[in-house]
């Protein structure tokens, strides 16, 4: 009778195995976002770009970082009981100009970090670009409440 050799397996693997594939996704993403957008040309860029309410620099800029550039500030706001989808029919240009911010902003692992591990924490009110406004849509809010 042959003894079995079970193969073991490590939790710590299996995560940097899960994190890597997600980022080489993410990169893929990013990649044809990028692509679709260089197959446009100049004239469709500057249509798309007003249709959006960006310059066609800040257009491509924006594809650069992927669809998922500012997730952070969504999650900010579902901790603040703010409705992205709300703001961005009732005050359209404001939530684009949030999600630019967020898009371009340094302190974005730190955000996601202290997002995950202490979102009630006001310590973020120090680094975001968004502060002021989202402070603002949450008394705002508090007010219609």
């Amino acid at each position: 009778m042959l003894a079995s050799n079970p193969i073991k397996t490590y939790p710590a693997s299996k995560s940097f195995i899960a994190a890597f594939r997600d980022w080489v996704r993410h990169r893929q993403l990013i990649s044809q976002c990028r692509h679709r957008l260089e197959a446009c040309d100049s004239n469709e860029i500057v249509r798309i770009a007003h249709d959006v309410g960006l310059s066609p620099h800040d257009l491509r800029e924006m594809a650069k970082l992927g669809p998922d550039a500012a997730q952070q500030l969504l999650d900010r706001m579902a901790v603040l009981h703010l409705d992205a989808d709300l703001l961005a029919k009732s005050e359209p240009s404001t939530m684009r100009d949030m999600q630019r911010l967020c898009s371009s902003c340094v302190a974005k692992k730190r955000c996601q970090r202290e997002l995950s591990l202490t979102p009630d924490d006001p310590m973020w009110r120090h680094y975001c670009p968004n502060a002021d406004t989202l402070d603002i849509l949450q008394s705002e809010s508090a007010k219609t409440s």
